[in-house]
């Protein structure tokens, strides 16, 4: 049987259950017995218990489902974050610590193995993994927090009436458990991709890094910076990571057999990406067994009100690498006929990234796309006209059926595409180098001519950041949004970019509606033809709080047990 990330759970409560020494054992997170943490299995059956927690966000196995508060998808009623709408939490925030303290535990009890540190290093590299990872998510989402590397008791009251620590101490303290993690952990050869690896560890400390970086660089002077950070020994670290997996010495590489108009939509449409090396780590499934997805379903079956937006599709530039005008184009050209030119004309990705008509959907069911579903219902409806493609594989038994007919497509959490445009981003921020190498290594896959850069002022689908950007980077992250469209990185991107003007004061559009393929047709459109599905909901456009929206609000009860805790800005 496979060895399945999502089963690992089930396989850590089969290892208690079975064994008559451990059927009284306590809860995990209270595991103190004399007879544990001795054998090197100990270790093993502990850290699995993270797998199926450490990525909740993507357990739907649906790239399109990570995009849903970016400007880059909407996915029906307007994203509360983008329109300023969340309000203050209250409650607790024991579900994200409960986990940090679980992991705590671990390194609590770790020393006490009798077997030899080789036998078990890997699991020490998990664990500092998980912890990294845990409380990365909490630092995306609430900035300063208090830093615990111990388990924290009911008497612990000085730990537990601890102040927030400046964000940067958690920055730095995350870079400091994954490079641990780097030392420790398994290559991939070893491990494969289903499993925490050296590569997926080093993959992620340049997104912590990058992240990190941008964020002090972006946010400095506000209420969201720290003061003192420096930018830069983020970049070094994002750049040295990404240079450590480039030199070879690993299994990467991009998924490249010589197809641009295959390649890039078949990577994540595959159900077994044990053997493709950009993979660098991924969630797999098995319907047989009750762990399957609704992936092609949702993908091929029922568009489920999402719809990818006329601004990330008018960011793909044309096949000659040079800015294409959509505008134009939509004059001209309404519907289908939009579809399919914009196919022609433009950068392979995007049809790998929107479903255009004629494009085979299910073999399985003989269904090829006909026209979006912009008039369906619930479970039908697509509200801009361009309907997410990208996930699907038409081949899959699932594809073309009912959302409720499982599939077993795997989801990508970390891929070597990612590094290489994270490297590009940060040499680009750390000395202003550009890094052709790497971004034509993602062109060549795409079938696109070599990286270039446009001047800013000849795009006529131009965004603005709210401040200058150089062309070069203008650039860089035009190829960022492309390449990784829908994947989850977009949200986290112009948060850290202090990007809000992207979107604020503004409606995420659809494709250019065509009159005789819908005659019934009531949405409204907009002066240039496109749909504006939110005219009446959003009539001002997004109305994002960029004095607040940037972090979560700490729960109110967490400031009521602890008053040292300073609410985040805004709230």
């Amino acid at each position: 049987m496979k060895r399945l990330i999502y089963l690992f759970f089930a396989v850590v409560l089969f290892h208690f259950i079975s064994c008559e020494d451990f059927i009284d054992l306590e809860p995990l997170d209270k595991i103190s017995t004399e007879n544990y943490w001795k054998a090197s299995k100990d270790l093993e059956y502990y850290t699995l218990q993270f797998y199926p927690v450490f990525c909740p966000k993507y357990q739907d196995g649906m790239v399109a489902e990570t995009a849903t508060h970016s400007d880059d998808m909407v996915h029906g009623s307007p994203s509360n974050i983008l329109n300023g709408e969340r309000t203050r939490r209250t409650g607790d925030w024991k579900w994200e610590w409960d986990k940090i303290r679980n992991v705590n535990i671990f390194f609590e009890n770790y020393r006490r193995c009798e077997d030899d540190f080789n036998t078990y290093k890997h699991y020490v590299g998990e664990a500092h993994f998980f912890r990294a990872w845990f409380y990365f998510n909490m630092l995306k989402m609430y900035g300063d927090l208090p830093w615990y590397s111990n388990v924290l008791q009911l008497d612990s009251e000085d730990e537990l009436m601890r102040p927030r620590d400046p964000r940067t101490l958690i920055a730095d303290s995350i870079i400091s458990d994954i490079d641990k993690a780097i030392a420790y952990l398994d290559k991939r050869v070893v491990k494969g991709n289903n499993l925490l690896n050296k590569e997926a560890a080093l993959a992620f400390k340049t997104r912590v890094a990058l992240f990190e970086g941008t964020w002090q660089k972006y946010h400095a002077g506000t209420p969201f910076g720290t003061p003192g950070a420096d930018p830069d020994k983020y970049f070094r670290a994002c750049v040295e990571a990404a240079e450590e997996l480039m030199r070879g010495d690993y299994k990467t590489g991009i998924y490249n057999t010589g197809n641009p108009d295959m390649d890039y939509f078949s990577l994540f449409g595959f159900d077994n990406m044990t053997d493709i090396d950009e993979v660098l780590l991924y969630r797999a499934y098995n319907a047989a067994d009750g762990m399957g997805v609704s992936t092609q379903g949702f993908i091929t079956y029922n568009a489920n009100q999402k719809g990818v937006t006329w601004d990330l599709v008018s960011s793909y530039l044309g096949k000659n690498g040079k800015p294409y005008d959509y505008i134009k184009l939509a004059g001209t050209s309404k519907g289908n006929a939009f579809l399919t030119t914009i196919a022609e004309d433009c950068d392979p990705r995007l049809k790998s990234t929107i479903w255009i008509p004629g494009d085979l959907m299910s073999q399985v069911t003989d269904t090829y796309f006909n026209k979006p579903t912009i008039d369906g219902g619930a479970l039908q409806l697509c509200p801009t006209g361009f309907q997410v493609k990208k996930t699907g594989n038409p081949l899959s038994p699932a594809a073309g059926q009912s959302w409720e007919v499982q599939a077993e497509t795997g989801f990508i959490i970390f891929r070597y595409g990612e590094v290489l445009l994270n490297y590009a981003e940060a040499k680009y921020e750390l000395d202003k180098t550009v890094a052709y190498d790497q971004l034509n290594v993602l062109r060549k896959r795409a079938g696109m001519p070599d990286f270039i850069v446009n001047p800013q002022d000849t795009d006529p689908n131009k965004v603005d950041y709210g401040y200058p950007v150089t062309d070069e980077l203008y650039e860089i992250r035009r190829e960022r949004r492309v390449e990784m469209a829908l994947e989850g990185q977009r949200d986290e991107d112009y948060q850290r970019w202090a990007a809000h003007a992207l979107f604020k004061g503004k409606r995420p559009k659809g494709y250019p509606v065509s009159k005789e393929e819908f005659p019934d047709y009531q949405v409204p459109v907009d002066e240039n033809g496109l749909i504006d599905y939110y005219a009446s909901q959003l009539p001002d456009g997004y109305r994002f709080r960029e004095n607040q929206d940037y972090l979560t609000s700490i729960p109110q009860d967490e400031i009521t047990l602890n008053p040292n805790l300073v609410q985040n800005p805004g709230w």
